[in-house]
């Protein structure tokens, strides 16, 4: 089965702009054709190609080209193209199975679960550096800074803050992962935290110590929040 299609060529290394060519292929041979004038014609058998990210990488008689075309996926498959780069692998499967979607690029995955993981652990320093400013409120007792006071009003929740920057950091590790299990993680750990953020919110006295550690603990929540409810998780595994 002929393919016809259209495309660009280029000589590999060039920066300028490709010509535009028609692309020929019967699976025996590929013909390109510039204006209706043919520039290239060759057995398939004969040349050296090499898929690209983006494209395919040709050498015929010597020379060394790019060639760029409006369905690579279809012209690998008439070549007989037995390697392939990642993407024009997924163009190849989403041809046979045109009824699946197509996966997202490997790099976008995973750029996308970094970051994500970066400002979840990034929240949590935040949140962590916030509890240890309110425990260490002159106006607190000796007894209201040990860890079980920490989890009440009377020591301002800094424990319950300790650990919820605890958890927002093992939630960065896991996002990290692309666990399943991760977005549910990151809110549920969210969801804690705001509930003690109110309750500290409303014990609290207007102290310029307190207003800094709130500040602290209120901008991890909301780094946390953004990232939770935003989609900055991968594909999971």
């Amino acid at each position: 089965m002929a393919l016809e299609t259209r495309g660009t060529v280029q000589m590999r290394g060039d920066t300028a702009p490709g010509i535009e060519v028609e692309v020929l292929s019967d699976g025996v041979r590929i013909s390109l054709l510039h204006d209706d004038e043919l520039i290239g014609d060759w057995e398939v058998a004969d040349l050296g190609i090499q898929s690209l990210h983006d494209g395919f990488a040709i050498r015929a008689e010597g020379e060394e080209f790019v060639l760029k075309t409006d369905d690579d996926a279809a012209l690998a498959r008439e070549m007989g193209l037995v390697s392939a780069s990642p993407r024009l692998a997924r163009r190849l499967a989403a041809a046979r199975n045109p009824d699946r979607p197509m996966p997202s690029d490997p790099e976008t995955v995973g750029v996308s679960s970094i970051l994500g993981a970066i400002g979840f652990a990034l929240a949590g320093v935040m949140t962590i550096t916030g509890a240890f400013l309110l425990r260490s409120d002159t106006d607190l007792t000796p007894g209201e800074t040990t860890i079980g006071a920490g989890f009440g009003a009377s020591g301002h929740f800094w424990s319950a803050f300790v650990l919820g920057g605890l958890l927002l950091v093992a939630v960065a590790v896991v996002m990290a992962m692309n666990k399943v299990w991760a977005r549910t993680a990151a809110i549920i750990v969210v969801v804690g935290l705001v509930i003690f953020f109110g309750l500290a919110a409303q014990s609290a006295t207007p102290d310029a110590d307190h207003l800094l550690a709130y500040g602290f603990i209120a901008g991890g929540v909301v780094v946390a929040i953004a990232i939770a409810f935003a989609g900055s998780f991968g594909e999971p595994d």
